[in-house]
């Protein structure tokens, strides 16, 4: 018998008491070997490398772990949970089934009444095949006035059009929502439909857009000029071989897009021309921090990472502290509804009141004086969101935002023109905008290729 074995045998003779003693021993010994550990690092002059746990580095650059193999989940519901099963459609087809004859002894049974023993369905796609309307127009001279006279083509079917409004709008669909290159959705059109399209077709049916789409951008940024807190984040990307920059405005219902090649606070005057916001919410770059906004609440989720890299580095006390109030505070906020508001009004306070303490003490370590700076020049930005129900604590809402635009960016490489940049921005802004209103993204694509578009969810 292996040791690994016989030590396993004796801790199963351990009743729950002494197994319960010895974990918390070795939860002692751990903490204090780490301890002791970071005293040596200190001493020697190590620290920890920056992580996406501890500081603003992608999550991509971070080390990946190899994951355990997940054992096969059980089927039905889990135990003291009710079950749930694929709701029933209405269907568009009934197939009936009757019982011909009888299995044993061969006698007719087609005559006979049968009752129903079972029912269920089975849901399926047509063939994707593509449906040519071909327009035949036709004229005569008038017999009154003898002038010729030619009937107009129907809604749809211009003159000089070649593709329907479902058909262009799946196309930026596909190029765009998911991004894929002009090849692959070549592919995809040819093998699925039957079409067979150019690149130089595919660019010519988004080029078309370009207008309508603006259209519709612009709508877009007049809701997010009106809103009263606003988020707004930036991230880097490639135009005709340039480093740019992509910025996002967003409200919970709306996100407008823009790519320029600065990085500067004049960004956000372009975009908000005269409009002043209640509150503006984003991380603590300069830029952002020239907002127009009368009052601004800054990321938690950064600082949260910064004081993770001061204790990683330098065992900060005080770090620590101010980790776990900002999280007591950002708890506090998800939970709001749940309590009373004389309730959530002494939370709110006794957190102030900490928040002042901790900011009265200056801490040692050099990375943490750098972060009690940075929270003195923005105390009122820290715990905003406490006053305020629409202001979140974090700026998640603007990075998730621009979340696919980094996959565009990885799989595409950028924009080989600053025209499909700004198209690109701009289709965007539409599609992020009906994804959070909960509105169908391809009837949205649809619509925009309609002869008189009308983004009728847009308010004028």
């Amino acid at each position: 018998m292996s040791r690994e074995n016989k030590r396993r045998k004796e801790l199963e003779q351990l009743d729950k008491a002494d197994l319960i003693e010895g974990y918390l021993l070795l939860e002692k010994r751990l903490a204090t070997l780490e301890a002791q550990m970071n005293v040596l690092k200190q001493a020697l002059g190590i620290k920890p490398g920056k992580t996406p746990s501890n500081s603003s580095v992608p999550p991509s650059q971070g080390p990946k772990p190899n994951l355990k193999p997940k054992k096969k989940a059980k089927r039905g519901p889990k135990k003291g949970h009710p079950g749930t099963s694929r709701q029933r459609q209405d269907p568009d087809e009934i197939v009936e089934c009757r019982a011909s004859q009888c299995g044993c002894c061969g006698h007719d049974l087609s005559a006979l009444p049968q009752h129903e023993v079972g029912r269920h369905q089975v849901i399926d796609l047509p063939p994707l095949r593509p449906v040519v309307r071909e327009v035949v127009r036709y004229g005569r001279y008038c017999p009154r006035c003898q002038t010729y006279q030619r009937a107009a083509a129907p809604t749809g079917y211009e003159h000089g059009r070649v593709f329907g409004s479902h058909l262009e709008g799946l196309v930026l669909y596909l190029h765009y929502a998911h991004p894929l290159s002009y090849e692959r959705v070549q592919t995809i059109l040819r093998d699925m439909t039957g079409l067979k399209l150019g690149i130089g077709t595919l660019v010519n049916i988004v080029n078309r857009a370009q207008a309508r789409l603006q259209q519709g951008a612009d709508a877009i940024q007049q809701r997010v000029q009106q809103a009263a807190v606003i988020g707004s984040d930036e991230t880097g990307i490639r135009v005709d071989g340039q480093n740019q920059w992509q910025w996002v405005f967003q409200t919970p219902q709306w996100a407008y897009y823009t790519i320029r090649p600065s990085r500067a606070t004049q960004i956000i005057r372009d975009v908000m021309a005269q409009a002043q916001p209640q509150v503006w919410v984003s991380d603590v770059y300069s830029a952002q921090m020239n907002h127009p906004a009368t009052q601004y609440q800054i990321c938690l989720a950064h600082q949260l990472r910064d004081l993770q890299y001061a204790i990683d580095t330098e065992n900060c006390d005080w770090a620590r502290q101010m980790q776990s109030l900002l999280r007591r505070a950002i708890h506090l906020h998800n939970h709001r509804d749940e309590l009373s508001d004389r309730r959530f009004d002494l939370f709110a306070q006794a957190y102030t009141w900490t928040l002042d303490r901790l900011l009265a003490t200056e801490p040692p370590s050099e990375n943490s004086q750098r972060l009690w700076r940075r929270f003195h020049k923005h105390r009122y930005a820290l715990l905003l969101f406490l006053e305020r129900t629409d202001v979140p604590p974090t700026n998640n809402a603007s990075e998730q935002a621009l979340r696919n635009s980094v996959i565009y960016r990885k799989v595409t490489g950028g924009f080989r023109t600053v025209w499909g940049a700004a198209l690109y921005a701009n289709l965007l802004s539409i599609l992020e905008s009906a994804r959070r209103q909960s509105r169908s993204v391809f009837d949205v694509l649809t619509s925009v290729f309609a002869s008189d578009p009308q983004f009728s969810w847009i308010p004028e």
